[in-house]
């Protein structure tokens, strides 16, 4: 499996932080991990991986567009019509804006998890330099990060997803019946947001594909 873990800014730094739990998980389960951190997350030090290496499994974190998933300092690292063959016949799980609406449909993939559109995330500015304890980016985290936990779990793809998707649910459900427990803010920010990206998150390839 490889990971981007870019930290350039407080979104790409509060993703990073909650990813580490994936590499547990993955070399719980006996997955080799090639973690990519921070400034090495650039174009020539992930192809030169992907090519040397062959990981079954890439897990990129980080921003993109609807044709790029992107690195460090928003350098592209895949860019469709360029290297986009680099995902070809692997597991992807993009937590990005966008790239499953056109990279994800298009580079051939056994399986791609992504967001086609915009993902919201929404942070305790408080909570910055510790992110893990962010107590409004929890939501997000753990409901966009069970999907590739499931991975490394090597449970397939469409469970992988389905999860994910039932932990968007739970988080929903939890704003909804215990509304009393959260302030006003949390009810008109959080619980849209959650929605949104529980709608915008998608699923190509087979189902049945597994790390």
């Amino acid at each position: 499996m490889l990971i981007t873990l870019p930290k350039f800014d407080p979104t790409s730094c509060c993703v990073s932080a909650w990813s580490e739990e994936i590499i547990k998980i993955a070399e719980r389960n006996g997955i080799n991990t090639i973690p990519i951190r921070e400034k090495n997350v650039t174009k020539s030090c992930i192809e030169s991986n992907i090519k040397s290496k062959n990981p079954r499994f890439l897990a990129f974190n980080g921003h993109g567009t609807d044709t790029i998933i992107a690195g460090h300092d928003n350098e592209p690292l895949i860019t469709l019509g360029e290297n986009d063959n680099l995902l070809e016949s692997r597991i992807i799980h993009s937590f990005t804006c966008n790239s499953a609406k056109k990279l994800g449909r298009e580079c051939n993939s056994d399986a791609f998890i992504g967001y086609d559109d915009i993902f919201w995330l929404y942070m305790d500015g408080n909570k910055t330099a510790n992110p893990l304890k962010d107590e409004f980016a929890r939501p997000f985290m753990e409901s966009a990060l069970e999907a590739p936990k499931q991975l490394a779990k090597r449970k397939t793809a469409g469970e992988a997803y389905d999860e994910s998707q039932n932990k968007y649910q739970e988080w929903i459900d939890e704003f909804t019946r215990g509304s009393s427990k959260h302030t006003a803010e949390e009810l008109q920010v959080i619980l849209p947001f959650l929605h949104f990206n529980k709608n915008c998150q998608a699923i190509h390839g087979s189902r049945n594909a597994r790390v």
